[in-house]
């Protein structure tokens, strides 16, 4: 008799902490959804429960693997100056057994969505939404999640300023979840606020369906050196102009300022670039990420050689034809085979302008040009600026900036007050033209601000532009 009282008193007790605690639980503003609704895909064949953290690895980079959310080393194994923001450890779900972020395939899909950690490094391991979302078709990470969480968090990097000459800078990111081809994203990629063309080229080719996460290697261009010179490093990615329902998350970023040594894990990529008669295209600019280029042979042949893993953003481009990319993962020691086609360039018509516009909020225009040293526009510039000048009729209300960029031929100082002067020229025409040019700006960042490499002249032919950008 005794023992069922005892018994009935312990059931009494236990009830009565269960709906305490459960009640306190729903006092709280949840980051995620209940348990039970979070969907896992159905391509997880394992317990993401039983996934486990990477060995130790003396002989892969997994030596950087560790909880802390910061890490800097000077005249390290790496490079002259190494800096991590974010713990490695793939959202808080761990790694598969012998899995190394820096040298793998892609990770297994994780379920979603997950719970912040207030302790993690800020803009990390959370799921963020781009702020043009409002009410498109979207994927699992937005529809799963509350909107007041996932509003874009920029990365900062503090360190101490670099005592030594910067001759390169590779910033490696774990991205997760980026879809920009199926959910129409155009994403901005800002460092300090200066916004980086070509970084946006490969995040926007990427198509990490599972959701799964992939290291994403990317060379700086010299021009944008200067962004780390000073030891504060902002970095932003967001897409504030399309309603695009496209969630992602970055597990870690580290930066590489002078590299010491080569990367252990590399590939090589080999391939041919042609036209649309099947034809081999010469001298068509082709870089990997940024990491390793290279210009096309006569007969169309190309060879990327010692290509840092991870996924690969392939770029092709040639004046006069539209740029084209493949977008893949490069494996350790693999010898990937690749064939590019390029289409010729549309002319750049008023859709052509409104389109570019819309989706990324610029568009860089080739068809405005320029004897050397002049800044003038010649006279096979009209058709472009005439579907210019009927792209602004036709949207009055916007407001715009006319910048004009060259290659890094010649002095600094002369290229920019050229590339200005030239903007200004575009800016005169339009008003001759009969526009109203008050909601028009014009500036010029000459060299500044390259979208390729100035080592080739491919390269240079793709800075030497006017670009039309939106600003309000």
């Amino acid at each position: 008799m005794i023992m069922k009282y005892l018994l009935y008193c312990w059931a009494i007790i236990f009830l009565f902490t269960l709906n305490f605690s459960c009640k306190n639980a729903e006092e709280k503003t949840p980051e995620v959804l209940p348990e039970e609704t979070i969907p896992i895909k159905e391509e997880v064949v394992q317990d993401i429960e039983n996934k486990t953290e990477i060995e130790d690895d003396t002989s892969s980079e997994t030596d950087t693997i560790v909880s802390d959310q910061y890490f800097y080393a000077t005249d390290g194994e790496k490079a002259a100056i190494q800096v991590r923001v974010g713990d490695v450890d793939n959202l808080g779900f761990g790694w598969d057994p012998g899995f190394d972020p820096f040298c793998g395939k892609n990770t297994s899909t994780h379920r979603y969505p997950w719970e912040v950690d207030s302790t993690d490094h800020p803009g990390t391991d959370r799921i963020m939404v781009v702020s043009g979302y409002k009410r498109a078709r979207s994927d699992g990470y937005t529809s799963y999640t509350l909107r007041a969480h996932t509003y874009p968090v920029a990365i900062q990097m503090n360190f101490d300023p670099p005592a030594i000459e910067i001759e390169q800078v590779v910033l490696q990111m774990m991205l997760d979840d980026f879809q920009s081809p199926v959910w129409g994203t155009s994403f901005q990629f800002h460092i300090n606020e200066k916004r980086l063309q070509y970084v946006e080229n490969i995040l926007n080719s990427l198509n990490q369906t599972g959701p799964t996460g992939k290291l994403v290697q990317i060379g700086i261009l010299p021009e944008d050196f200067e962004l780390f010179e000073s030891g504060s490093v902002s970095i932003s990615i967001d897409d504030p102009i399309n309603d695009a329902g496209d969630g992602f998350a970055i597990d870690f970023v580290q930066l590489l300022i002078n590299p010491t040594s080569q990367y252990k894990c590399n590939g090589k990529i080999r391939g041919m670039v042609k036209n649309e008669q099947n034809k081999p295209l010469e001298g068509v600019l082709v870089s990997a990420n940024g990491l390793v280029q290279a210009l096309s042979a006569a007969d169309g042949s190309f060879e990327l050689n010692e290509v840092p893993v991870g996924i690969i953003s392939l770029l092709a481009n040639k004046e006069g034809y539209q740029p084209t990319s493949e977008n893949f993962e490069l494996k350790r020691d693999e010898n990937k085979q690749v064939t590019l086609i390029l289409k010729v360039k549309e002319s750049e018509d008023e859709n052509y302008v409104s389109e570019e516009i819309k989706q990324k909020g610029y568009v860089n225009l080739y068809g405005i040009l320029f004897d050397s040293g002049k800044d003038i526009p010649k006279a096979g510039s009209e058709p472009v600026l005439k579907e210019l000048a009927g792209f602004i009729r036709n949207n009055a209300e916007i407001k715009i900036e006319i910048i004009g960029h060259t290659d890094s031929e010649g002095d600094a100082a002369y290229n920019e007050d050229l590339s200005r002067r030239r903007a200004k020229s575009v800016r005169s025409w339009l008003k001759k033209e009969g526009i109203d040019v008050a909601n028009i700006s014009a500036d010029g960042k000459g060299e500044s601000s390259p979208v390729a490499s100035n080592e080739t002249d491919a390269g240079k032919a793709l800075n030497r532009r006017v670009e039309v950008r939106v600003i309000e």
